[in-house]
């Protein structure tokens, strides 16, 4: 049986037609690790339901896991299987040990030990999240404290003649676990120097989602190509009437309240999140000051295995105790702590028809507090245990015992969950998410200052956090105050009579030249062996004879030896040697200097001194180098890689449509894209240049293809709107 058996009432796009064929592959090699990466809206869950399916029909034996409670129960809901938190698999509630740490103790849960894994198959859902950085400071440990290290221990796919195999699905593009700078599990040499793991893997980046029409999906792919390219250059995320919009601060709340279908609110800052919740409640209850009440949304903030609820989890609160549980607990050297407890009926939605009852008591101070328990918080719970039992000893089995049955001890950690940060809303999907741009605000709302906006331009977190918080929306998405920038903020039109003046000035030829390759040049170029040089080294020959000759003087002799370049040159009896040198990459960073013991003449010396220190600005145009496209394709390579350039492309031919200006072609150089322009028999051609960040700077005429003064007026104030400024709502 074929895994394309499970896939035939489906339109499959290509990237995913390939993974399957990878999937199938990979299930009958010897090959470990299998990468499921896909874009958001590329068809990952369509591949996870239809391969579950496949493994159930073939009776292949499998586990479907993900970080977090939150992702397990998507995927559960997506593929109509079991699927469990990854510490819920993979380690032992019953098997806890006692660690010794210095003075004090804290209690370990030991991996289970699992012995019947071979030929089984791990999926791994959510896999971006999957965390290898050492998880401390909680009473309850976990193995390692590694979490990636653990899951490979258990599932023994580093382990010859065992034959489990592991499948990382999820999006590399989204946020990286807490603690860590990537996501390890989606690193191919990480696994391999960590674990001597081989893997395999494929990305599938076309969108199938929503129809690949959607608003929101068309500003995430944007996003991902920033992060994928390296260029934090362009973040547009305006309102399109259709599924993006931009409520003003006054109305947010008002259209949150008023959204029936399934909601959430992300904002960056715990701080954030905890003013919002409250200003919610406040509409809800009329005080925000209420404790907790009944009906109120709730999100954990912690897990709680011996009551199975888990980090990301959201609930609704069912019944809750009026009054609070206070105690104030003495620590030694520090000041007292109370801790505050209500006794609470959580219920939780489930993907089958009964929902589940948690009953507990809350710890009032974490909800409003920071994302973690504080340590004299920690320290205050576990001297209330030992207060309240002092007929038992520490390290003794009736300890353990106890403190693992403590109502008090093992409280309920929560926060509202009306709005949560992205951490906690990554692996969830709503029908509708308002974000709050509040990443390098100070007061929650009126983010993004101009030094920060322009910080986050080379800012890749922000990005994925961007990437993240608007790829949790499935239908709609409320983006209050983003910020606004693209690559043309410094961009500068440049006219002939700029040109001339800047000429003029600082003697410089800011004018771009054209210099094709012709027979006399390809035949220099091979006397001095330069067509077996890398292009950076004969493009600047080539500016060098340009400049020299206009003062009749010709390059006679180029020479490398080994990073210097020599250049002989020569003017009836007169003669010069003028040196300079390139780095690795042939990059020429000091200036041509004389070299005066091979240089007789002065004023000959001077002269070609000048010259050289004042190269054209020229174009060499290579017919076999140059790619050209009309104006209605674009090269997707270029575009994975200079995703500016394609925005150049859309937004000139969005800004010129239903008008007579056309673009008859496109010439992608290094460093600038040039455009040829027609207005009926007008033509103008322009180089948009741009740096090594993706910001466009010049924009310059090339006059000696250019025949209309008129056609480049009406680009230039056309091209004016393409600068953005941040916006207020």
């Amino acid at each position: 049986m074929s895994i394309f058996n499970h896939f035939k009432h489906l339109n499959l796009s290509p990237g995913q037609e390939t993974a399957l064929t990878q999937l199938e592959n990979f299930l009958e090699s010897p090959v470990p690790v299998f990468m499921l990466k896909g874009y958001a809206g590329s068809g990952k869950t369509t591949i996870l339901k239809g391969l579950v399916e496949y493994l159930n029909a073939i009776e292949k034996d499998f586990a479907l896991m993900a970080p977090t409670g939150r992702a397990a129960k998507v995927i559960r809901e997506k593929t109509g299987q079991e699927a469990f938190t990854i510490h819920k698999a993979i380690y032992s509630f019953e098997d806890m040990v006692e660690v010794e740490e210095g003075d004090s103790f804290f209690y370990n849960y030991k991996i289970r030990n699992n012995t019947d894994v071979a030929g089984r198959i791990f999926i791994v859902d959510e896999a971006s999240m999957l965390s290898d950085s050492k998880s401390e400071g909680e009473f309850f440990r976990f193995g390692s404290g590694h979490l990636l290290t653990d899951l490979i221990s258990y599932t023994r796919v580093a382990q010859s003649g065992v034959r489990s195999k592991i499948i990382f699905v999820g999006d590399p593009c989204q946020l990286s676990p807490v603690g860590d700078n990537s996501s390890k599990a989606f690193e191919a040499d990480y696994l391999k120097e960590n674990f001597n793991l081989s893997s395999v893997e494929i990305e599938m980046k076309e969108v199938k989602r929503q129809g690949g029409e959607s608003g929101i999906l068309k500003s995430a792919a944007k996003i991902r190509k920033s992060i994928s390219a390296q260029f934090f250059n362009d973040f547009d995320i305006r309102s399109n009437g259709n599924d993006i919009f931009n409520p003003g601060y006054e109305s947010f709340l008002d259209t949150w309240q008023k959204t029936e279908s399934t909601k959430i609110i992300i904002a960056s800052k715990n701080k954030t999140c905890l003013n919002l919740n409250l200003q919610i409640r406040e509409r809800r209850f009329g005080n925000a000051n209420l404790p907790v009440q009944k009906s109120d949304t709730i999100i954990m903030g912690g897990n709680n295995y011996r009551k199975g609820v888990f980090n990301g989890e959201f609930a609704i609160v069912n019944v809750v105790s009026e009054i609070a549980t206070q105690r104030t607990i003495t620590l030694r050297g520090k000041d007292p702590v109370t801790l505050y407890w209500r006794d609470v009926e959580l219920v939780f939605p489930d993907a089958e028809s009964s929902n589940k009852i948690v009953n507990g008591k809350m710890l009032e101070n974490f909800l409003y507090g920071d994302n973690y328990l504080k340590p004299e918080e920690t320290q205050a719970l576990y001297v209330d245990f030992t207060i309240r039992h002092k007929d038992l000893k520490p390290k003794t089995e009736e300890f353990k015992e106890a403190i693992m049955q403590d109502a008090y001890f093992n409280c309920l950690l929560m926060k509202y969950g009306y709005a949560v940060t992205c951490h906690k809303a990554q692996g969830g999907e709503w029908d509708n998410v308002f974000t709050v741009w509040d990443n390098d605000n100070v007061d929650g709302f009126n983010c993004f200052t101009d030094k920060q906006r322009r910080a986050g331009k080379t800012n890749q977190y922000f990005y994925r956090w961007a990437y993240t918080a608007i790829t949790r929306a499935s239908k709609t998405l409320y983006a209050l105050n983003p910020p606004l920038f693209n690559s043309y903020s410094t961009m500068a039109f440049l006219d002939v009579t700029v040109l001339d003046a800047l000429n003029e000035l600082t003697g410089n030829q800011v004018q771009t030249e054209e210099i094709s390759l012709d027979k006399e040049l390809l035949k220099q170029l091979s006397c001095f062996n330069l067509l077996e040089q890398p292009v950076q080294l004969q493009d600047h020959f080539i500016k060098v004879r340009q400049a020299v000759r206009k003062q009749y003087i010709e390059v006679v002799g180029w020479e490398k030896i080994g990073y210097e370049i020599r250049y002989a040159f020569q003017r009836e009896l007169d003669k010069a040697v003028f040196r300079t040198y390139v780095n690795g990459q042939n990059e020429f960073r000091k200036p041509i200097t004389l070299m005066t013991n091979l240089s007789a003449n002065t004023e000959f010396n001077q002269q070609l001194t000048e010259i050289l220190n004042h190269l054209p600005n020229v174009s060499i145009k290579r017919n076999t180098a140059e790619t050209v496209i009309s104006k209605i394709q674009f090269d997707f390579k270029l575009e994975e890689l200079y995703p500016f350039t394609r925005s150049l492309f859309d937004d000139i031919a969005l800004l010129f449509e239903g008008t007579e200006i056309t673009v008859d072609d496109i010439e992608h150089k290094e460093y600038k894209e040039r455009y040829k322009f027609k207005r009926n028999n007008e033509i103008a051609v322009l180089d948009f240049e741009y740096k090594k960040n993706g910001f466009f700077g010049r924009v310059v005429p090339i006059q000696n293809m250019t025949n209309s003064q008129s056609l480049l007026s009406s680009i230039q104030t056309a091209l004016q709107t393409f600068k953005q400024e941040e916006y207020a709502n």
